[in-house]
């Protein structure tokens, strides 16, 4: 009876192994584990994704217009122009009569770059005194010398070494005490240039000076 038991037993053991084994070849129910879909699930989308954000993020730097440097132009330039130079002459002549007291007959002064010339009106002390009146006649060519000079030498008073603040042209006209023009003169920058390299003379230098004299109405040779 034991035997006829455990004859049985075997049987079921061994039917049911191969009933088992003819389920995982026939593709039936067998265990999940085996089955390869979990693994196919991720896809390569989420690894894209930060692709993409960095070419958003390139883009500005791509597209960003550099900054044009500046351009310099003429007026850019630290250099005066020839109005602001002849400023600067009138300031340097006012400065002489002021120093010599001698500001109070300086009746006028015009500058017109344009045509390198300078207009200075003066008024005379005297015109009965003969002496007096050779000294005012004088004394604005010799204050013109020295700015010219001035503006030459190396070891000059002025700013810069640059004679074209000096008028090329440099007019007088005297007055008198009743403001008539008594006469009028003018000096050539050239002329007061000549004297103070020594190739002129002070006396050639009063020639040329004098050789430009006109009468004003005011003009009379009565001395006392």
């Amino acid at each position: 009876m034991m035997k006829t038991k455990t004859l049985f037993s075997t049987v079921a053991i061994v039917l049911l192994i191969m009933s088992a084994g003819c389920s995982g070849l026939t593709g039936g129910s067998g265990p999940a584990e085996q089955t390869s879909t979990p693994e196919a699930t991720p896809t390569a989308t989420p690894e894209a994704t930060p692709t993409a954000t960095a070419t958003a993020e390139a883009t500005p730097e791509a597209t960003e217009t550099p900054t044009p440097e500046p351009v310099v132009t003429e007026s850019d330039s630290d250099e005066p122009t020839k109005a602001e130079k002849f400023e600067k002459f009138d300031e340097n002549l006012r400065d002489m009569y002021r120093l010599s007291n001698r500001s109070k007959y300086l009746k006028g002064t015009r500058a017109f770059p344009e045509n390198d010339t300078y207009h200075l009106t003066v008024e005379m002390r005297d015109t009965t005194n003969r002496t007096k009146t050779v000294k005012d006649r004088r004394d604005p060519l010799i204050k013109y010398y020295v700015i010219v000079e001035g503006y030459n030498e190396n070891g000059n008073i002025y700013p810069e070494r640059d004679h074209t603040y000096v008028p090329d042209t440099f007019n007088i006209t005297f007055v008198t005490e009743d403001g008539e023009v008594f006469q009028t003169y003018y000096v050539k920058y050239t002329w007061a240039w000549k004297y103070s390299t020594g190739d002129w003379s002070m006396r050639v230098l009063l020639g040329k000076y004098g050789s430009t004299v006109e009468d004003g109405p005011g003009y009379h040779d009565k001395w006392k």
